[in-house]
């Protein structure tokens, strides 16, 4: 589930594109690079994907909650800083169990800069061409049966924009923000710069997509 900073508009280019990277992104991770959303692969700078460490064997249930804080312009594009919740996602670690992390606000940044020469010289040099996805299946296999399943967008997004993607975190200033933004939504979370790790039976409950694709 997304939200946003008041007078940023989820349903926006920029908005959208941050959206559907970071969701990638997420999805990179647990079910790797060529099960993320069409274009993302290609539009990914190398060096961030050969970092990607995919945990092939782990699937997530539940509700990821997350926060557009701002989208600043860039002299090659513009930087999106994403704010994450992740006490209402279940990694599942074995049959029937599941690991629930709860800490603050997570923060990241998306980064959007134009192609150059340099990135495509790169790109040819560690080329990655995945077969496109099929989104209603591909992510989330052998786990409860819910109401509600991950929302995903079949069309490529990002081939046209001419963007690369990169992330990091600022880890300064907009760090307190998403920690603040994350205890809003969830005041019973441990203490700042604490965490509480719980291993369920019980799946957490997964909420209907917004704003969607």
């Amino acid at each position: 589930m997304w939200s946003a900073e008041p007078g940023i508009d989820l349903a926006d280019q920029r908005s959208i594109l941050t959206r559907a990277a970071y969701e990638s992104m997420i999805i990179a991770h647990y079910g790797g690079l060529d099960t993320t959303y069409p274009g993302f692969a290609g539009a990914l700078v190398p060096s961030y994907a050969r970092k990607v460490p995919t945990a092939l064997e782990t699937s997530l249930v539940g509700t990821f909650q997350a926060h557009i804080l701002q989208v600043l312009d860039t002299a090659a594009g513009f930087k999106a800083t994403v704010c994450t919740q992740w006490s209402k996602v279940g990694i599942r670690v074995r049959d029937g169990d599941y690991r629930i992390n709860q800490f603050s606000g997570q923060e990241e940044f998306v980064e959007f800069t134009r192609d150059t020469e340099e990135h495509r010289l790169e790109g040819q040099l560690h080329r990655h061409d995945p077969e496109p996805p099929t989104p209603s299946d591909q992510y989330l296999t052998s786990l409860p049966t819910t109401e509600h399943q991950w929302s995903a967008p079949t069309e490529d997004l990002f081939t046209d924009t001419g963007l690369r993607i990169d992330f990091g975190g600022d880890l300064g200033e907009t760090m307190y923000r998403c920690e603040a933004w994350g205890r809003s939504i969830e005041p019973s979370l441990p203490p700042y710069r604490s965490s509480e790790t719980i291993i369920s039976p019980t799946p957490p409950e997964t909420l209907p997509a917004y704003p969607g694709w």
